[in-house]
């Protein structure tokens, strides 16, 4: 079944609330190598969606450098705390 960018959303706030106690990002290696590459070419549009969205929430930031690094926001610790 296919994921939709909901669902992908879900799964960035869960893995961020599963690493809270340790890290205020998700590890790129977990990002491109364990998520991004298992998604189908419709799902990484949604995954794109649901980045953006999560962005301007205000949940979420986007962090520049070789490899994409999202980085949870206080206003994102405290929605899933």
């Amino acid at each position: 079944m296919s994921k939709t960018a909901k669902a992908i959303k879900r799964d960035i706030l869960d893995k961020f609330r599963a690493l809270l106690s340790n890290h205020d990002t998700i590890p790129p290696k977990w990002l491109m190598k364990d998520y991004w590459r298992l998604l189908t070419s419709q799902e990484k549009s949604y995954f794109d969606q649901a980045v953006s969205d999560l962005i301007e929430k205000g949940l979420i930031e986007k962090e520049s450098g070789s490899i994409p690094t999202l980085r949870l926001t206080d206003k994102g610790a405290d929605l899933i705390c």
